[in-house]
């Protein structure tokens, strides 16, 4: 394991040294889904609504269907994305090690 889990009441999801976000169910730890990235994962995911978002070394942050793993949205950062995404009203923040700080969601 390379981060902290995120849950669901269904659902565990981390990623692994291997380069995968992985889903497990959460009463019997069977595997749901594994999402391989490009480079390593070194944020946490966080779930927001039916969407995962982690980010990985190879500069990219993804966006993963909850129930699938199946990507459906992808961000490049230009750089390592080592830092945990955030969720605060409505809005996902993230930043990456090359000093950028992103943040994702409607105008207000």
């Amino acid at each position: 394991i390379r981060s902290s889990a995120t849950l669901t009441s269904q659902t565990v999801i981390f990623g692994g040294r291997d380069k995968t976000v992985h889903a497990r169910d959460s009463k019997t730890g069977d595997t749901l889904w594994d999402f391989v990235t490009k480079g390593r994962v070194d944020s946490s995911p966080v779930v927001v609504d039916e969407r995962v978002f982690v980010g990985s070394a190879d500069g990219r942050i993804y966006g993963l269907d909850l129930k699938s793993g199946q990507q459906v949205w992808q961000y490049e950062a230009g750089g390592a994305v080592v830092g945990s995404p955030a969720v605060a009203e409505g809005h996902l923040v993230i930043a990456s090690d090359a000093g950028v700080v992103y943040c994702f969601g409607e105008k207000k």
